[in-house]
């Protein structure tokens, strides 16, 4: 039976001591484990990570017990020594790759000591499933700390199904470049079958790198990497809306016994007076959450705006996972400075301006203080979704309330009913309390109506299901692929079907397909061994071969002379050429059309350095390949946008080919070409290969029981599919033995 199994830096369950100093295991409250419920809590899921404690804390007997205790739960503990806490958690992982990761270059520390830490520690999980993982299961692994894991796993199981999410966000190429184990982390995570993102901007930061420093495109958000064809998305992740929504409408209509206390206090101290608004900072103390700005933004506020002052009040609950930061020290130094200024600067006998409490609260408080606050004011410098904005929204029964959300956060992509803010702006921040608090309550029904319809829709287990299922279809595409890849059995029946023929017609792509790219397309000129296998294949007087080609004829007449006993389609059937035969067109080609063209691709040439313009008889070819791979794709979709009209004025047509554009005239192509050269004739053997979308036509207009080769595993007619021109000339070999 298949299993799936989950693999984070912490586990699920927490280890904690009771009053009495006993220890037990508590479920993690809130983060992403909480959308993983329903599958955590079966028995055939696992999981695996670091129990957040360290061994020698406690007795080796109690440590045996708590181990027994997590496997019975079905949890695989890691355990982590001082050295590698320090070096591959706190040194690599939240020293590098978080302030990185949130664009705080300045904060973040390149040592090799850390790295090698935590190439060490992601090998340690990888020999802690190498111990559990079965034929058949599934592996999803969890965000940035165990970037390397994909790949380590991909190379001890290769057909085990991995899956990958971070939960922060990817940078920008021009910040990622700056980590000197950038390759090692992009091949890391390209072990994936499915790699995750919150947001289409992480998914297009991650490919954007991939192409820059890897070399890899992606068509259809899909990639080819060592032969294995795996797939980028993004699944923003969501919560578990009917608990929030359900559990604040109870405490909207009774506030329950065990949260009375807790309820008077917020009512008696925070709301003052009837009509006193509450704005809610719940937060996690760290520098990419920008609390110094927010307070600082409040502030200016208070400072603008007199009449909304002793009528209302900004309530902050602070919590940490790393109080003892230095970093974090100097944060709260501050925090406290500046509300103290505040208090003792605007605050009355009879009202405080700020509230503010350094405190986890448990699930029930967290609602409570949801329905309790009128504004929400979620404004961090960089965050890779943000739950709280969610939350805060789920919890308003009666959909009154008013969400200030940062720009920076990945909750704004969906969230755009929000009032949303540049969180670097203290002027605006200030102007969207003004109007969250003027803001009619009509209004903010409207708002969070949307809001909630679609939080209620896209939960946290609609985002598990979702990027699960996802992987599974990743799977199924690439166990599909397998079967239209060429392998043994295949090429044996290709070749039987070849010996048993009399009459052959033989269709060959040139560039791409019998050779490879060149940075000058004159540098591709045939080699030895090409020459060798096109001269055993066209002495078999079975074969009429044909090389179908987007290459100009003069080229192609340079390559092969009159001796070779091979017909020729050239610059995608404009140009014909018999065995034997001499040079002609389909027709009466116009060429008056280039004139007109010409000046436009000179512009682009000029505004894409490194780009050229290829001149044919009839065609004029933009080429891009090595241009700045963006760039050279934002100037295509520009280039084709601004010959869209003049193509359909002049009868032309745009191909748009692997990094070239061709502008040719409209109705001609390889398909076309290719059926008018086999005529009438019976033949009882028809191959075609090719490597680009203009070989499309080819596949397309040939007779059904063409074989047909496709280099590469982009989308295609093709019943076959190779990887690179060597298996092509492999298979030609093959065939003329």
């Amino acid at each position: 039976m298949s299993r799936l199994i989950f693999v984070s830096n912490l586990l699920p369950l927490k280890i904690y001591r009771n009053k009495k100093g006993e220890t037990a295991l508590t479920r993690r409250i809130g983060g992403f484990t909480s959308g993983l419920d329903r599958f955590d809590q079966t028995d055939d899921t696992l999981w695996v990570g670091w129990t957040g404690l360290d061994r020698r804390d406690l007795s080796p007997e109690k440590w045996e017990e708590i181990n027994i205790d997590l496997k019975k739960k079905n949890c695989f503990p890691i355990s982590l020594r001082k050295q590698e806490r320090e070096k591959y958690l706190e040194g690599f992982a939240n020293g590098t790759i978080w302030p990185l990761f949130h664009y705080y270059n300045e904060k973040s520390t390149y040592r090799e000591k850390e790295w090698m830490q935590y190439v060490r520690v992601n090998n340690k999980y990888a020999d802690e499933l190498e111990k559990i993982v079965r034929k058949g299961d599934t592996v999803w692994i969890h965000d940035y700390h165990l970037m390397l894991l994909p790949k380590m796993l991909r190379e001890r199981f290769p057909d085990l199904t991995i899956g990958y999410f971070q939960h922060i966000p990817f940078p920008s190429y021009e910040v990622f470049r700056l980590l000197p184990w950038r390759i090692e982390v992009l091949e890391g995570l390209l072990g994936a079958d499915l790699i995750g993102f919150h947001t289409y901007d992480y998914e297009r930061h991650f490919i954007s790198s991939l192409r820059r420093l890897l070399g890899l495109d992606t068509y259809f958000n899909q990639i080819t990497y060592q032969k294995r064809k795996l797939k980028v998305d993004n699944f923003p992740m969501g919560i578990d809306y009917e608990k929030f929504h359900n559990r604040s409408s109870e405490i909207k209509v009774k506030v329950p016994e065990k949260l009375a206390n807790f309820h008077h206090e917020i009512e008696k101290h925070v709301r003052v007076r009837p009509g006193n608004k509450i704005i809610l900072l719940l937060e996690r103390l760290d520098y990419t959450k920008g609390l110094i700005n927010r307070v600082k933004a409040y502030r200016e506020f208070l400072e603008k705006n007199e009449n909304y002052r002793r009528k209302v009040s900004l309530l902050m609950y602070i919590t940490t996972l790393r109080e003892n930061d230095p970093e974090n020290k100097l944060i709260k130094a501050e925090l406290d400075q500046q509300v103290g200024k505040i208090n003792s600067e605007y605050g009355r006998i009879d009202w405080t301006p700020v509230f503010y409490f350094f405190r986890e609260l448990n699930f029930d408080q967290l609602v409570e203080v949801y329905v309790s606050s009128d504004i929400a004011l979620v404004t961090p410098l960089r965050d890779g979704m943000n739950l709280v904005s969610k939350e805060f929204i789920a919890s308003k029964p009666d959909q009154k309330g008013v969400l200030i959300l940062s720009e920076m956060a990945g909750a704004s992509k969906e969230m755009g009913e929000a009032v949303i803010v540049n969180p670097n702006n203290r002027r605006e921040i200030s102007d969207a309390i003004c109007q969250a608090l003027s803001m009619p309550e009509e209004e903010q029904i409207r708002r969070n109506k949307a809001l909630q319809k679609r939080l209620s829709t896209y939960t946290n287990k609609k985002w598990a299901t979702d990027f699960l299922e996802a992987l599974k279809a990743v799977k199924k595409n690439q166990e599909y692929n397998l079967t239209r890849k060429i392998n043994n059995r295949i090429s044996k029946a290709i070749i039987d079907r070849y010996k048993s023929s009399n009459n052959r017609m033989i269709f060959l792509d040139y560039d791409g397909t019998l050779q490879g790219f060149f940075k000058d397309p004159q540098d591709a000129k045939p080699d030895k061994e090409l020459y060798s296998i096109l001269k055993k294949l066209t002495a078999d007087k079975k074969n009429n071969v044909v090389i179908i080609s987007g290459r100009d004829k003069e080229t192609l007449s340079n390559w092969f002379n009159a001796d070779w006993r091979i017909g020729f389609i050239a610059e995608h059937g404009v140009w014909h050429k018999k065995v034997d035969g001499q040079w002609h067109t389909v027709d009466a080609i116009d060429k008056d059309w280039m004139e007109i063209i010409k000046p436009i691709l000179d512009f682009y040439v000029d505004r894409t350095p490194r780009s050229f313009i290829e001149e044919k008889n009839y065609s004029l070819v933009w080429h891009y390949r090595d241009s700045d791979p963006d760039l050279g794709v934002q100037r295509s979709y520009e280039l084709k946008d601004e010959l869209q009209s003049l193509v359909t004025n002049l009868n032309l047509e745009i191909m748009d080919g692997d990094k070239v554009i061709e502008i040719k005239n409209s109705g001609i192509n390889k398909g076309r070409a290719a059926l008018s050269r086999m005529g009438n004739n019976h033949y009882d053997f028809i191959l075609a290969m090719g490597d680009d979308w203009t070989d499309e036509f080819t596949f397309e207009y040939l007779p059904e029981e063409t074989i047909t080769i496709k280099v590469g595993e982009k989308s295609t007619r093709a019943k076959y599919f190779v990887d690179g021109y060597k298996n092509i000339r492999e298979i030609l070999k093959t065939v003329v033995k």
